[in-house]
């Protein structure tokens, strides 16, 4: 029975997600980049798996979250490099950019410079505001351009490709749910939560081993 409401969900959404997706994917991710909070990431990965589940193209939806990317990084670096760290820090608390949030990214971007860019959306804490730090400290534009775009093109391929590949399982994962019954849904999520939260954790010691 839960497998069928969970496929009730995502016939209720698809009409959505077809008709609108590709908007709301380009935009959202683009405004995440673009330094503000909105959950880009998520609006991938529900885009990614409803190319399987739905009428979005996969090739489609990696090319327009990587223009979103590439596009919403520029934006932040250009907004870092013209109004300078004072204008960031007096309206950033605005959207959720605080003073010490954007010192510590800061020194961590001062440490490992170019890779800085290339890595940040794998980084809690750095992918919202790396380009816009790489702005306010005068990087070189053609090589944060570089960086950026191979960086967008790595994240946005592996992200959606793992939730394609999950959504393309989903059939025998609900099947296996069904046989199995609730204990087996909730050691899957048990299993899913562990891995997910000691990836989070592993990333923000990082984050603060190298600050």
């Amino acid at each position: 029975r839960m497998h069928e409401h969970l496929l009730e969900w995502i016939e209720l959404f698809r009409p959505y997600v077809n008709d609108y997706g590709y908007l709301v994917l380009f935009l959202g991710v683009m405004a995440e980049n673009a330094s503000l909070p909105v959950p880009g990431e998520t609006i991938l990965i529900i885009a990614s798996f409803y190319s399987y589940h739905g009428d979005l193209n996969l090739v489609y939806v990696i090319f327009l979250a990587t223009a979103g990317c590439i596009l919403g990084d520029n934006i932040s670096f250009h907004v870092g490099r013209r109004l300078g760290r004072p204008f960031i820090l007096r309206y950033g608390r605005y959207v959720l950019i605080t003073q010490t949030r954007l010192a510590q990214v800061e020194h961590f971007f001062e440490k490992h410079g170019d890779k800085t860019i290339f890595i940040q959306r794998w980084i809690t804490g750095v992918r919202v505001i790396g380009a816009l730090v790489a702005g306010t400290t005068q990087m070189p534009w053609p090589r944060f351009l570089l960086f950026n775009c191979l960086g967008a093109v790595t994240w946005v391929t592996a992200i959606s490709l793992m939730a394609y590949i999950f959504a393309v399982n989903l059939p025998l994962l609900l099947k296996i749910v069904g046989r199995s019954g609730w204990v087996l849904l909730g050691l899957f999520i048990a299993i899913w939560l562990f891995f997910y939260l000691k990836r989070r954790l592993l990333a923000d010691k990082e984050t603060l081993s190298s600050l």
